[in-house]
């Protein structure tokens, strides 16, 4: 049995890592898994300290502008997977002119919105309102919006039950391409050096989404270990309702969206110039997917 170790920052991954983990395991690879808890993430892949980083693709991209080989081979949702919420007097989308959209300013999620807000063209109409969560706790920037300080906010699938229990709206919106969740990165030493264990994991990556999408009784076997500790899930209720959200979030097969890659890049320029000139297909090595693809599924 080969050892990998791959590293990730956000326990609401593990339910399909977690599946990665069992997938990965007919192929012959142990998935040593470890959460990230310090400032730094692509340091530990670069060194060598971790094989696989599992997500924060978005600042990978930093990296791969400034020569380190980090090759991208899959990513599991391309889509954004946020719900947006608004205030009951918001009937259409163009009614946020005027207004303020609560935004967590954490990561990622302190970005988007203001790309998004620029593609539908609301950008110099909705004022952003950045909301830390040590002051309404883990995305509950909607709580702004309840309260009627703001009138819209996007909020993970994962944490919008609450809000809309609460009594506030989701507005339905077209799909968002967004590299985000778990986007699997090696390093060009280990395509090099290991291109066997490398393809191992991207078959078992085709096959974790063939799972989490086709097999319920396994996902949920899975989910109810490991993943449910980390998650503090206390029923079985509430696991079952995580995983009908993880899975319609799922992508059919684990591949990038040319969108998704594109405005994972944009959300990034204004904040980091080395990626005004760079080409991120240059951080994608797709061969392993295509061999993937061409192979039928190992049986879980």
């Amino acid at each position: 049995m080969k050892v990998l170790k791959l590293l990730y920052r956000d326990v609401d991954r593990t339910p399909y890592l977690y599946t990665l983990k069992h997938a990965a395991e007919k192929y012959g690879l142990e998935l040593q898994m470890e959460r990230a808890t310090g400032p730094q993430y692509g340091e530990h892949l670069e060194s060598g300290k971790a094989d696989v980083l599992a997500e924060n693709y978005w600042g990978l991209q930093s990296f791969a502008a400034r020569g380190v080989p980090f090759f991208s081979v899959a990513s599991s949702v391309t889509w954004m997977n946020e719900t947006l919420l608004v205030h009951p007097s918001i009937s259409i989308v163009d009614d946020l002119r005027g207004k303020k959209f609560a935004i967590r300013k954490i990561g990622p999620s302190e970005i988007l919105p203001g790309l998004w807000l620029k593609d539908m063209r609301l950008h110099g109409d909705v004022e952003q309102v950045f909301v830390s969560e040590s002051e309404v706790g883990r995305w509950g920037n909607w709580k702004k919006v309840l309260q009627g300080e703001c009138h819209g906010c996007f909020v993970t699938n994962l944490y919008a039950d609450e809000a809309l229990e609460a009594g506030l709206k989701a507005m339905p919106y077209e799909r968002y391409g967004i590299l985000g969740n778990v986007t699997l990165t090696v390093s060009g030493r280990m395509i090099d050096e290991n291109r066997e264990n490398v393809q191992n994991l991207v078959n078992a990556t085709f096959d974790a989404t063939r799972i989490f999408k086709n097999d319920r009784s396994t996902t949920l076997e899975i989910m109810g270990k490991e993943p449910r500790k980390l998650l503090k899930v206390d029923n079985d209720k509430k696991l079952e309702r995580f995983y009908e959200i993880l899975r319609e979030e799922l992508s059919e097969v684990p591949l990038p969206s040319a969108e998704g890659i594109a405005n994972t890049l944009r959300m990034r320029l204004d904040r980091s110039p080395e990626l005004a000139s760079f080409n991120p297909l240059l951080m994608w090595d797709l061969s392993f997917a295509r061999e993937a693809l061409k192979n039928p599924p190992v049986r879980s």
